[in-house]
């Protein structure tokens, strides 16, 4: 199954990378992932999975959990998989303190991604910077249905992303 192929009510894990990864790394991550993932399971029982990179630095997994559902010890694999592979290149993918964003004027390009630590995020915000028009990635979405969106996969204008709703 590709990620593509998942239904609306998969379950979502999407995980940031605190830099961008290179092609060389999104391959081997691509394929480290496609293994994990097919011999993920939870108390024997094969789970329907997937994963893709995003935007050089976003990690999805999707799981159809109508097939079967992920137990604790599963998401404990799966977290551990992400942390191994994190450490493996001196990366993290468990940074909560940044923003993904676009400026408006490279809505839809998606090699003009900006991360940027909260803070600053919110500096930028207050200078004009970050405006409605704004792009960000919204790592928050629970399901493959609750993340598609017209402008991108996880893509929101600020004014419709929990970003406003903490700017407010």
């Amino acid at each position: 199954m590709t990620f593509q192929e998942l239904p609306a009510h998969a379950r979502l894990w999407v995980h940031v990378a605190d830099r961008d990864l290179t092609a060389g790394e999104q391959q081997a991550l691509k394929g480290a992932l496609s293994e994990f993932l097919e011999g993920w399971s939870a108390h024997g029982a094969a789970l329907s999975a997937a994963g893709d990179v995003l935007y050089n630095r976003v990690l999805v997994v999707g799981l159809d959990e109508q097939q079967a559902g992920a137990t604790g010890c599963g998401i404990d694999k799966l977290v551990g998989f992400v942390r191994a592979h994190g450490a493996a290149i001196a990366l993290d993918w468990f940074d909560r303190h940044q923003v993904l964003w676009r400026p408006e004027e490279d809505a839809g390009n998606d090699q003009a991604w900006r991360a940027t630590r909260t803070a600053d995020f919110w500096a930028q915000r207050k200078a004009g910077l970050v405006t409605s028009e704004s792009e960000v990635v919204d790592p928050l979405a629970a399901t493959v249905g609750v993340a598609l969106s017209e402008l991108g996969f996880l893509v929101k204008k600020f004014d419709e992303s929990w970003h406003a709703d903490m700017w407010n």
